[in-house]
């Protein structure tokens, strides 16, 4: 065996090591039950090979379903997938640590940093789409790094294979794109310093990059035909079948990612959005993990320039296409960035050990070593030890009291309005999808869907005879009809008219 072989093999073992410990943290804090929103949607779609909202999530999904296969219940088996991914994603931190040079103390400070990171680890205890996203982007990225030291084209066909399956977990896998074709386009330079980047673009050796870099295209190409799973899917008809991709245009409405296109604003407060973009990080990876990062920009671009500009195009390419989206959760979509920012934090902490070494006499620059590095390690485990308590999602019960009372407390036959406004989704996920689809219970309550506000359905739902409720005292109701709070809805009834 040899001795690189031997060194990989053991980077493996302490990769593995480090994604076991962090994966009992996971499962520590899990969710032990179905939570709101997209969670319990992602849940629903996974139980009934259905289709969650635009672009559709295709792979995740069926990775969901497989999980739904454990002999628990379906919102935990899936909640466990996302520990699961994210301990996978945290492993792959460390190696990536290990492949830019970091050695492996300084190489699990940035995967510690990235897995007990705040933002990260609450999307790692229940069911979402963001932790196997970020495990296919790490996954990517160490295949393709692990291409160029080897020569291994191979490798680079499998990760580009495997980027265009990740666009069905979660097409934010492709806003780092620019950084992928720049590390499969110079798969076979030698670049070790920042003068050897014009090495790129010279007009030798330009056809066999292109060629490489098109058989690339074609294997992302490849893995993203699992989008076909949608139409096929849709045509049979599943109990969740968001958008009906079942049509070409329908499709396409879908996989472009359906209304939530409207959500990149025009006009921007570009201070308060920086400001906010800016916080988001320093909360996951704290000052000294954005401090570590800066240190490990400027100490790999002396060594690999490369693997610095590919990173950072990665890093424009997602901050810059979700600069402008105006959702309330913002800061996930920017977790691939917060990856890549970890991957440069074990380089931060392998520049901060050495120059810390170098300042002291040789004599004692063997203890110094193992003084910072313990230290740098001790930030990694306090950081997971402070967030700890805040993402601890292993009490959680709100759903299951509401779950309860909508079961026990409906009335048999009644109707739900659902106008689909973000304060009924939270509900509607739960109840509407989960309870009715997944658990087979109160089928005989038809969840009633109006897009807009339109008085014909209400008044043919209050003309059926039949209770009506709502799942928020939404103001468009209030105006018009009489909404009673009873149990965990609100009762619709119609205003009396009294006589002048």
């Amino acid at each position: 065996m040899g001795e690189g072989s031997r060194a990989a093999r053991i980077d493996g073992w302490i990769a593995a090591i480090v994604g076991l410990g962090y994966l009992v943290l996971y499962l520590l804090t899990l969710c032990p039950i179905v939570y709101w929103y997209d969670s319990a949607e992602f849940v629903t779609a996974a139980f009934t090979l259905g289709i969650p909202h635009p672009p559709g999530y295709p792979l995740y999904t069926l990775l969901g379903h497989a999980f739904t296969w454990l002999p628990i219940e379906p919102a935990l088996a899936v909640n466990f997938m996302s520990a699961a991914f994210a301990a996978l994603a945290v492993s792959l931190v460390y190696l990536i640590g290990r492949q830019l040079g970091a050695r492996p103390g300084s190489a699990f400070v940035g995967a510690g940093v990235f897995g007990g990171g705040k933002l990260f680890w609450a999307n790692a205890v229940v069911a979402e789409v963001y932790c196997p996203g970020l495990a296919f982007m790490a996954a990517v990225l160490y295949l393709l790094l692990r291409a160029r030291e080897g020569r291994r084209f191979s490798f680079v066909l499998a990760a580009s294979f495997l980027a265009g399956l990740g666009l069905g977990v979660h097409m934010s896998i492709a806003t780092l794109g620019l950084g992928f074709v720049l590390l499969v386009w110079a798969f076979d330079a030698r670049i070790d310093r920042p003068a050897d980047l014009a090495e790129l673009v010279r007009l030798q050796g330009f056809r066999a990059r292109f060629g490489r870099t098109a058989l690339a295209g074609v294997a992302a190409a490849a893995g993203g035909l699992i989008f076909l799973y949608l139409p096929l899917r849709a045509s049979q008809k599943p109990a969740l079948n968001f958008g009906d991709p079942s049509t070409l245009d329908q499709f396409v409405w879908v996989v472009s990612g359906g209304t939530y296109k409207g959500w990149f604003a025009d006009e921007l407060d570009l201070v308060a959005r920086v400001r906010g973009i800016f916080e988001a990080f320093q909360e996951q990876l704290l000052l000294l993990g954005l401090l570590l990062a800066i240190v490990g920009v400027v100490w790999l671009w002396r060594r690999r320039p490369l693997d610095v500009l590919a990173i950072g195009l990665m890093v424009v390419g997602n901050v810059g296409f979700f600069f402008r989206y105006q959702v309330h959760d913002l800061a996930v979509f920017f977790l691939p960035t917060t990856m890549l920012a970890s991957c440069l934090v074990a380089c931060g902490a392998e520049a901060s050990i050495g120059l810390v070494a170098r300042a002291v006499s040789p004599t004692k620059q063997a203890a110094m070593t193992r003084l910072v590095e313990g230290a740098l390690i001790g930030f990694a485990l306090l950081l997971a030890i402070g967030n700890y308590r805040d993402v601890d999602m292993s009490g959680f019960g709100e759903t299951e009291e509401y779950i309860a009372s909508m079961i026990q407390e409906l009335p048999e036959a009644a109707i739900v309005l659902n106008f689909t406004t973000p304060p009924e989704w939270k509900y509607d996920a739960v109840f509407g999808m989960y309870v009715r689809k997944v658990l087979r219970q109160r089928t005989d309550v038809e969840v009633v869907s109006v897009p807009a506000y339109g008085p014909r359905v209400v008044s043919s739902a209050l003309a059926s005879g039949r209770p009506v409720y709502a799942y928020y005292p939404l103001p468009m109701l209030n105006d018009q009809l009489l909404l009673e709070a009873e149990g965990p809805a609100f009762r619709v009834r119609r205003r009396e008219v009294t006589s002048p």
